[in-house]
């Protein structure tokens, strides 16, 4: 994190001191889908903008590759691609995910939004100026959050 004015971090594991945020999604095009993710330093004021974005390919590196003639004949169709529509909701679908990470040793780090349904600023939890009365959970932290009577009842700001 540059400027660590706000909340210090100190990683439990490596010591350091800058976190990433990465946001990973679906997209789905016709029949195929695409895996994305991109991701960016957490600034000290909780904002965070992504300076890399990158399609996250299948890992087939240990699968066996098997051979199709197909692969050998030549392709003399004067067809052309089929045009295929790309079906991708707003912003903030529910299976996307957000991670916060400790840029150094790449250990997550559990943490909230400052608005419900995954808006606003970042608050990671080892933060030091994190609040959980000023926090809603990621959707994956939910339940570690219900256990610690975190989760927040009534309007925002309340």
């Amino acid at each position: 994190m540059t400027g660590r004015a706000h909340g210090e971090f100190s990683c439990k594991e490596c010591g350091g001191h800058s976190l990433i945020v990465t946001h990973a999604w679906t997209i789905q095009a016709g029949a195929n889908s695409e895996r994305w993710q991109e991701w960016g330093p957490l600034q000290a004021d909780h904002h965070w903008q992504y300076e890399f974005r990158e399609l996250i390919e299948d890992d087939i590196e240990n699968e066996v590759q098997r051979g199709d003639f197909g692969d050998f004949e030549e392709d003399d169709s004067a067809s052309e691609p089929e045009e295929y529509e790309v079906y991708e909701a707003g912003d903030h679908r529910q299976e996307d995910e957000y991670f916060v990470n400790c840029e150094d040793c790449d250990r997550e780090v559990e943490f909230g939004w400052s608005m419900p349904d995954r808006h606003g600023l970042i608050w990671p939890v080892e933060l030091s100026d994190f609040s959980p009365t000023a926090s809603w959970p990621d959707p994956k932290y939910m339940g570690l959050w219900q256990e610690r009577l975190w989760v927040r009842t009534g309007a925002i700001g309340q």
